[in-house]
């Protein structure tokens, strides 16, 4: 079983293509220690994360609200991330709360806030919300059957594709025995019954795959309505926009 939480790397010119109002898993957690700016470029941007005092992860844009220096060549002071050209100080909500320049004690104008990210942390990974800002954010995409006990080993593979077409490709079973002859889709199983596509939730963002691989002997293929007990094929699980299971 596995779960893998696609990494979001495009360029700006593709921004439009991202689904809206949605947690994208985008780290592992493990990737944002204490202490330590990580810059990493996520959902068409470059972005900084980092840990507040009590260890929750912030994540803005990696841009100073002054002269657009990259906030993560800074560093941590008291509990907000400084930057390295003039020392703004920002603090988790993305206002600056000072201007060295112009003394400790002089209110900071409104305009100097950068833009800062929801995010929650849960199951190993880091998730930011991408859409509209809400009061009351949904719950995060995961998958039911995996428990507390649950752990993974991580593999990286960067592929320079739209993540949609890489979760298209994890979804598609017909490309099995040939792309993957020798492995998983040895056997020449060519023929595919189904697939039978169950929608989870109201909203159609979770849905069960599932789908059966078989040799071709002659037989025609079984559409999705004559399958009367698809839960006893193979499965797989998607959760919008990004993770899914096998």
């Amino acid at each position: 079983m596995a779960v893998v939480p696609l990494r979001v790397e495009r360029g700006l010119q593709e921004l439009c293509h991202l689904i809206p109002n949605q947690w994208y898993a985008v780290l592992e957690s493990r990737e944002v220690p204490r202490d330590r700016l990580v810059s990493v470029k996520r959902l068409g941007e470059n972005l900084v994360f980092w840990r507040d005092a009590a260890g929750r992860v912030v994540c803005q844009r990696d841009k100073c609200a002054h002269r657009g220096a990259a906030l993560s060549k800074g560093k941590l002071v008291d509990g907000c991330v400084q930057c390295p050209f003039h020392g703004f100080r920002y603090d988790v909500t993305g206002r600056c709360q000072r201007i060295p320049a112009n003394g400790q004690r002089t209110p900071v104008p409104e305009q100097f806030h950068v833009h800062t990210y929801p995010t929650r942390e849960a199951h190993g990974f880091i998730w930011v919300w991408w859409g509209e800002p809400r009061e009351n954010l949904p719950p995060l995409p995961f998958f039911d059957d995996l428990g507390d006990g649950f752990t993974y080993a991580t593999f990286r593979d960067h592929w320079p594709v739209h993540y949609s077409r890489a979760i298209e490709n994890q979804l598609d079973v017909v490309h099995l025995p040939f792309v993957h002859y020798n492995t998983i889709g040895r056997g020449g199983r060519t023929l595919v019954d189904g697939p039978v596509v169950k929608w989870l939730d109201d909203e159609k963002l979770k849905m069960n795959i599932f789908v059966q691989n078989r040799v071709d002997d002659g037989t025609p293929s079984l559409k999705p309505e004559q399958i009367a007990e698809p839960e006893k094929l193979f499965r797989l699980r998607f959760h919008f926009p990004n993770v899914w299971e096998n």
